[in-house]
C-alpha cells in the first residue's frame, strides 16, 4: 500500500514537469520567430550636389539644409558636444556622428574623401571643408563677384540665362556678407536696400529693345524687388517675341504674294496689254496690224480676192 501510495506522486510530478518544459519550449519557439524590427537610418543617403572643390557656397548650404531636416545640424554646428563615454547618452551621440559624417563624405568628389576621411567626427569634418575651400575674409574674391555683376550685360541672350547668372552671383555675394543687422526692423530695411540696389544692376545690363518696360519698372509704386522686375520684363520679352515672330511670318507671305503677282502681272501684260520696251521702259500698248495672207489670186491674177475665195473655181 505504501509502496503504491508513493509511487502516484512521483508521476504526477513528473507529467506536470514535462508539460512546463513543452510549454517552454514551444514559447520560446514562438518567440524566436517574430522578427524583430530595428530602426536604421542608412549612413549614407545621396544628397543631390557634389563637392568639387570650386561649389563650397551652394554645396555647403544644400547639405546644411539637408542635415537640419533630418534633426542632426548640432553635430557640425556644434550645439551637441560629445558627451562623456560613461554617460548613457554616448552611444547615441557616436552613431549619430558615424550617420552625419557619412553623408558627408558621400557628398564629395572621390578625389576629395582621403583628406577628410580620417577625422573622427562630423563637425571636424564640416570645419576643415570650410578653412580649406572657403575664406570669407578674401577681399579680392568679393571684389571680383562684384566686379563681374555690375559688368554684366544681356548682349542679345536669352533673358533666363541672364537673370540667372545675375542671381547666382549675388548669392555667392550673401553667402560671403551676410546680412549684419540683428533687430528684425533693421533686418528687412538693409534687404530692402539691398534689393533696390540690385534692380538697378539688373535693369542696367538689358539689352535697349526693353528700354521701354525698363522705365516702367523704374516708376512702379512701391519699389518692385528683383524677382517682380523680371517676372515683369520676362512677359515683355515674350511678347516681342511673339510680334517678330508673327511679323516674320507675314513678310514671308508678302513675298511669296508678291512675287505670284508679278508672275501674274507679266503674263497678263504680255497677253493683254502689249510688250516692254527695253529703250524707253514703258510698257507699249499700240495693237499691232494684223498681216494680210497671201498676195491676191493665183488663178486669175486678181489682187481684191485669193485663190481660196476665187469665184471661177469654186462657183
Amino acid at each position: 500500500m505504501s509502496k503504491e501510495g508513493d509511487h502516484t506522486p512521483l508521476t504526477e510530478n513528473s507529467s506536470t514537469g514535462d508539460s512546463l518544459a513543452d510549454m517552454t519550449s514551444r514559447l520560446s519557439q514562438m518567440m524566436n520567430q517574430i522578427p524583430t524590427v530595428v530602426n536604421q537610418e542608412p549612413l549614407a543617403t545621396p544628397i543631390g550636389v557634389k563637392l568639387d572643390g570650386t561649389d563650397y557656397a551652394l554645396w555647403s548650404q544644400i547639405v546644411e539644409m539637408y542635415i537640419s531636416g533630418k534633426e542632426k545640424l548640432g553635430h557640425v554646428n556644434g550645439d551637441l558636444p560629445q558627451p562623456q563615454p560613461t554617460d548613457s547618452t554616448f552611444k547615441k551621440w557616436r552613431t549619430d556622428v558615424a550617420i552625419v559624417k557619412g553623408w558627408l563624405i558621400n557628398s564629395m568628389d572621390p578625389a576629395l574623401i582621403s583628406n577628410f576621411i580620417r577625422l573622427p567626427t562630423a563637425k571636424m569634418v564640416w570645419d576643415s571643408i570650410a578653412t580649406t575651400y572657403f575664406d570669407g575674409t578674401d577681399t579680392s574674391k568679393g571684389y571680383d563677384l562684384r566686379r563681374r555683376v555690375t559688368r554684366m550685360r544681356q548682349a542679345g541672350g536669352p533673358i533666363e540665362k541672364f537673370y540667372d547668372d545675375f542671381q547666382g552671383l549675388w548669392r555667392e555675394i550673401d553667402f560671403r556678407h551676410p546680412n549684419p543687422m540683428e533687430c528684425a526692423v533693421d533686418i528687412q530695411k538693409y534687404n530692402s536696400i539691398i534689393q533696390e540696389d540690385r534692380v538697378y544692376t539688373f535693369l542696367n545690363g538689358l539689352d535697349d529693345r526693353l528700354d521701354k518696360v525698363r522705365s516702367d519698372v523704374l516708376q512702379q509704386k512701391p519699389f518692385p524687388t528683383v524677382e517682380q522686375a523680371y517676372a515683369q520684363i520676362r512677359c515683355e520679352d515674350i511678347r516681342q517675341a511673339v510680334m517678330i515672330t508673327g511679323s516674320g511670318l507675314e513678310d514671308t507671305t508678302g513675298v511669296v504674294m508678291a512675287s505670284k503677282g508679278v508672275k501674274l502681272g507679266q503674263q497678263y501684260s504680255s497677253s493683254k496689254l502689249g510688250s516692254l520696251s527695253m529703250s524707253t521702259g514703258k510698257l507699249n500698248t499700240t495693237p499691232k496690224a494684223k498681216v494680210k495672207s497671201g498676195g491676191g489670186c493665183t488663178h486669175r491674177g486678181g489682187k481684191k480676192h485669193t485663190r481660196e475665195t476665187c469665184f471661177k473655181l469654186h462657183g
